[in-house]
């Protein structure tokens, strides 16, 4: 060791010895620090001063004049105007050929070029067939090809606050348009203009009310339906149960369900369908009398059963047709005009009809049951009674569904059809009642299900076209008001008494509020750990080519011949020391200097020291151990650190390969260290980036002090082959 310290001074007093070797050590120290604070400097607010980027702005709008207004109005002059009195960027105005040929050429940074449509696609956005206003924007990439990709303060922010400013301007230009038309709005031919639109809009929000009216009488008629659909599908299957227990009449059974699908699948309407589906269950209760008596005059107690559950599945249909009369009469009678009335009493007439002759069908099943159960053996008169009564039944409900065929039902058309001049929400409720029309065909749950979505449809219609009623009632008040006052203040109160308030409002809606974490003082600041790493690398690099790494033989002239070992720690004492001035020197000139404003100055100095030994040991080792391959080699590690340690692109950004080499990078720690040491420390990270790179001591200690000596011979054949060449 004291060899080791004894050849480090003797070093250490020839350098400073000679006034040339003190300017080399001078500039060694000097260098990097020159190099890290110019840099931070130069890029410490690159974007703050974005009023000296040109812009050029050129305007081809023709104008526009409208058929309501008879007079030009050119927005495209009125944005050139306004862009005069804006300084956040240097606009320059010149000719569309100018404007793209200056991009070009790198004279403008960017061009704006509104087209000769521009104020009749902005005046005319919100009509039927209007197109979106474009801007023509030219953008020269070749004139900065860093300054896009760095941050959002590059050629990207720039687009961003383009994009902002004239958005502002032509909302603000826009809106002060609108502001300046109310004066014109206020004259005779306008206030006659307005009293047709306040009768056009009334006379829609009657309509619209007709057609909600109409929709809550398809709600009340569909809800009505729904339970008598249900019930119908009840007396069928008690029908088929019937077969089912008869084994002798299974065939003719079989034929009564296909004749009952048959019927069901070609209902065309919800009322109709359940009526028609009614009509064809008594054709099933029927056969399965005729099947059930065709025993002859022994029943046995199943098959009483079977009447008797008839019986009760017809109780509960005529309370089914109960509820529909009601419905009927209380909740769809007073939403039909007086023309509709004599076919509903008609309708209600069958209805009643068809209900006292289900009556008596239930009285005579009943009573054949009962007569049964006592034994009575005139079941064949039985038989012939229930027949009559059946067949009287089906008659009664045919006759209400013609009623409702040729009375009521064209009457309900000829009202669903004024929803046809409503828009599309008439569709909807066609659509809907086609839906339930094709549903038929596939059963009474089918037709149910398809009942009560279309239930759900038409109130959703009628709510709809309620509140769309409203809203019309009340521009219609306040169209009213305006013509009758001239008052058109209310427009003014929408916009302001100055335009540009909401114009900014409308350019930038949502406003974020930044919160810095870990915030650094500037951009130069937060570049700052790059340029520091790649100074130290550089001037440790410096040092191998201004300083010899080879010990001779007679260093130490008094003592015996130093071992590698020696030579090896005791030449990399003065590298150490020049290493520690080049970082004291940049972190102390960061720190008082520059003003980064480190979070953590003494833990900025302590990794710029840490970082100096790592970088400088690496260097001094490839040299001592490959001589100037060794050089070549800290050269390709410094190109491929520049991109690969995060420095200036976060990793996510890069390709794969440098993302997956990153961590085997001492400068990606040093830069992590540095960056914690000036913005902040978040769970040890400082301490973890520091230990990280002083694992890299471990690899190349072992190539100075063991994996080297192989190759000192081959070293010294290779320098004195490249000596003679007397060229290198």
């Amino acid at each position: 060791m004291k060899d080791i310290l004894r050849l480090t001074r003797r070093d250490l007093r020839h350098a400073t010895s000679n006034v040339m070797a003190i300017v080399v050590l001078f500039g060694l120290v000097v260098i990097p620090s020159l190099f890290t604070w110019f840099n931070v400097i130069a890029s410490w607010d690159p974007f703050s001063n974005t009023k000296n980027l040109k812009v050029a702005v050129a305007s081809t709008d023709a104008g526009y004049e409208s058929d309501l207004i008879p007079v030009r109005i050119n927005v495209g002059e009125q944005v050139i105007s306004a862009l005069r009195a804006n300084d956040d960027l240097e606009w320059v105005f010149t000719t569309e050929e100018d404007a793209i040929d200056g991009t070009r050429s790198g004279d403008y940074y960017a061009a704006l070029v509104l087209p000769e449509s521009f104020s009749a696609d902005m005046l005319t956005f919100f009509a039927d067939g209007g197109e979106r206003t474009s801007i023509a924007y030219y953008t020269n990439q070749k004139k900065n090809a860093l300054a896009p990709k760095v941050t959002d303060q590059g050629a990207e922010g720039v687009s961003t606050q383009i994009n902002e400013v004239f958005t502002e301007t032509i909302s603000e230009v826009a809106l002060g348009l609108v502001s300046s038309l109310s004066d014109y709005l206020t004259d005779a031919d306008t206030q006659l203009a307005l009293t047709r639109l306040e009768s056009n809009v009334g006379a829609v929000a009657t309509q619209l009310r007709a057609g909600a009216q109409t929709a809550d009488m398809f709600t009340a008629l569909i809800q009505s339906t729904i339970p008598l659909v249900d019930s119908a599908d009840a007396l069928i299957d008690a029908s088929r149960s019937s077969f089912q227990d008869v084994s002798g009449a299974v065939g003719s059974g079989s034929d009564a369900v296909d004749s009952l699908t048959s019927t069901l699948t070609s209902a065309s309407s919800s009322l109709s369908a359940a009526l028609a589906q009614t009509a064809s269950g008594y054709d099933a209760v029927a056969t399965s009398i005729d099947a059930l008596f065709s025993t002859g005059d022994s029943l046995t107690s199943a098959q009483v059963d079977v009447i008797d559950t008839l019986a009760d599945r017809v109780q509960t249909q005529i309370d089914e047709f109960t509820a529909v009369r009601s419905t009927l009469a209380t909740e769809i009678g007073p939403l039909l005009p007086e023309s509709a009335q004599p076919a509903l009493a008609t309708l209600l007439s069958g209805i009643d009809t068809a209900i006292a002759r289900q009556q008596v069908v239930h009285a005579s099943l009943a009573q054949a049951g009962a007569d049964l159960a006592a034994g009575n053996q005139t079941v064949q008169s039985a038989h012939t009674e229930i027949s009559a009564v059946i067949a009287e039944a089906k008659q009664a409900i045919q006759d209400a569904q013609d009623a409702y065929s040729s009375g009521l039902q064209p009457q309900l058309d000829q009202l669903s059809s004024t929803l046809s001049t409503i828009g599309s929400d008439v569709s909807s409720i066609t659509s809907d009642l086609a839906a339930i029309s094709s549903d038929l065909s596939g059963g009474a749950a089918t037709i149910s299900g398809a009942l009560t979505e279309a239930q759900t449809a038409t109130e959703k219609i009628s709510t709809g076209l309620e509140e769309a009623a409203a809203n019309f009632d009340t521009l219609a008040a306040a169209l009213a008001s305006a013509a009758d006052t001239g008052d058109l203040s209310a427009l003014e109160d929408a916009i302001g008494s100055d335009p540009s308030v909401l114009a900014t409002s409308l350019a930038e809606p949502i406003a974020v509020e930044r919160t810095a974490v870990f915030s650094v003082v500037s951009f130069g600041a937060a570049m700052a750990p790059l340029y520091v790493v790649l100074a130290l690398w550089v001037g440790s690099l410096l040092m191998t080519v201004a300083i010899r790494v080879d010990v001779k033989a007679s260093a130490l002239p008094d003592r015996p011949e130093l071992s590698p070992t020696q030579k090896y720690l005791g030449r990399y004492g003065v590298f150490s020391l020049l290493g520690l001035a080049q970082s004291t020197l940049i972190a102390l000139g960061l720190i008082l200097f520059i003003q980064v404003q480190a979070v953590h100055p003494f833990l900025l100095l302590l990794a710029c020291w840490i970082t100096s030994l790592v970088f400088t040991l690496i260097s001094y080792t490839f040299v001592v151990a490959f001589g100037n391959a060794g050089k070549a080699l800290s050269v390709l590690l410094l190109v491929i650190q520049i991109s690969g340690s995060g420095g200036a692109y976060p990793l996510q950004l890069l390709p794969t390969w440098f993302q997956n080499i990153s961590p085997y990078l001492p400068a990606t720690h040093a830069i992590n260290a540095i960056r914690a040491a000036i913005a902040g420390i978040y769970a040890g990270d400082y301490w973890i980036s520091l230990g990280l790179l002083l694992l890299f001591l471990v690899p190349i200690l072992l190539l100075g002090l063991v994996l080297r000596r192989p190759l000192i011979a081959f070293n010294r054949g290779l320098a004195e082959a490249i000596e003679s060449t007397k060229l290198m």
